[in-house]
């Protein structure tokens, strides 16, 4: 029964961890989304022009 009861303890506590972390990211403002969060490192470089045809 105690293992349970831990059990159901740490499920909360990760839960509540969860909505915390989950809250704090949306309010930063930042309206942006994985896939553009995935391509800033590519932000600082410069466009080449197509010379392959």
């Amino acid at each position: 029964m105690n293992v349970l009861l831990l059990t159901v303890f740490l499920s909360t506590l990760l839960a509540v961890l969860f909505l915390l972390f989950f809250i704090k990211d949306r309010s930063m403002q930042r309206h942006s989304s994985p896939e553009q969060d995935a391509l800033r490192p590519f932000d600082s470089e410069t466009p080449r022009a197509d010379t392959d045809k």
